[in-house]
């Protein structure tokens, strides 16, 4: 079987990261291809691993996922490469395999299929664009959720009952590779930390759907000691660094940028946190929890569903509370140790391979 999966690039995203990881593990699988396209090699940082491993990774030559006429140059490769499975992740890359999908008429044209990454988007916040994306998705064989709550708000969205081309398939991650991560010195990721310095931790990209300005703000309430790591890039970095500024918090907010080594860094930190807008399924909130450290996210869909009955849940957007919480675990230890085997435990339910073994199930499915 050949696979192609194609997306607008593999920067430092959570849909990115997880091709990333998965699509060597779908090589491993006997009679399986799987290749990537990209739309663009700009801010590329998870093509070097997808290398290293034997992945063919592609690049269209306009290199501007925006422009239409990517069509052609995806509809020539699909042809050429005579792939069995089309795989598009993120918009606008659906949105030119969904046409790609309408031109190709021959009988033996390949399966396309579409994994929805998050619960939300700003193009739902335009009820005119619905007649349009109701056509798009109606192109796809199957459409894989990756989680209920994303597959519920999308059937909202587009209106539909019963079409059962709609299916759930959970994001994954490699647990032995959290559990197993070695911590580091605290002072090996900054000189000015001791054994007595508490860290917190949100690994996530600076863009609209995540909110560090919350966890930023929490720590106007609590105690100097305890300090944030953020790790990511992404275009709102630059006003999240004015916020610390502006709150005077330079001395405690530590901002990482892009690394290699998160999992190394989550086992160091005590508490990992997770405040976003709107997710998905998130994979660094499974990552913290595999990493054996307690998980703290905002309480929105998709977050949600990963964190409740194992980690703490806080209500969107309030700093107030998750101080609270983040000063009440760190003084706590029972509590602590509980939530951290809670997390654990949770984390166990969504294993990387579990995903492929779902995913290649689906291209398989008539």
């Amino acid at each position: 079987m050949k696979i192609l999966h194609v997306i607008n690039n593999l920067g430092s995203g959570g849909a990115e990261k997880l091709i990333e990881q998965f699509v060597p593990l779908m090589n491993e699988k006997e009679h399986v291809q799987a290749d990537v396209l990209l739309l663009t090699d700009v801010g590329n940082v998870f093509d070097e691993h997808l290398k290293d491993n034997g992945v063919n990774v592609t690049v269209v030559p306009l290199r501007n996922p925006k422009n239409p006429l990517n069509v052609f140059y995806l509809k020539r490769h699909i042809v050429q490469g005579n792939y069995d499975v089309v795989h598009a992740h993120l918009f606008p890359t659906f949105y030119w395999i969904s046409i790609v999908s309408r031109l190709m008429i021959r009988k033996d044209k390949p399966r396309f299929i579409l994994t929805e990454h998050s619960t939300h988007n700003r193009r739902r916040e335009k009820s005119i664009l619905r007649p349009l994306e109701r056509y798009i998705y109606s192109s796809f064989d199957r459409v894989i959720s990756v989680s209920e709550k994303t597959h519920q708000n999308l059937i909202e969205w587009l209106g539909l009952v019963d079409d059962d081309r709609f299916v759930v398939i959970p994001n994954g991650v490699n647990i032995s590779h959290f559990s197993e991560a070695i911590a580091y010195q605290r002072w090996q990721l900054n000189t000015r930390f001791t054994e007595k310095t508490k860290l917190i931790c949100m690994v996530g990209r600076f863009s609209e759907a995540k909110d560090q300005k919350t966890v930023i703000r929490s720590l106007e309430h609590l105690p100097q000691h305890i300090h944030l790591l953020l790790v990511g890039e992404g275009p709102l970095i630059e006003e999240h660094k004015r916020l610390v500024m502006e709150l005077n918090l330079e001395e405690r907010v530590h901002f990482l940028g892009f690394r290699k080594d998160v999992s190394r860094i989550l086992k160091t930190v005590d508490i990992v946190v997770l405040s976003s807008h709107w997710e998905g399924l998130p994979l660094v909130a499974v990552e913290g929890m595999a990493t054996g450290k307690p998980v703290i996210a905002a309480a929105v869909p998709g977050l949600q569903e990963v964190v409740r009955n194992a980690g703490i849940l806080f209500e969107h957007e309030d700093y107030r509370g998750l101080a609270l919480e983040i000063k009440e675990l760190l003084d706590n230890e029972e509590r602590y140790k509980r939530v951290t085997q809670a997390c654990f435990k949770k984390a166990t339910m969504f294993d990387l391979k579990t995903m492929v073994n779902g995913y290649l199930a689906c291209y398989n499915r008539g």
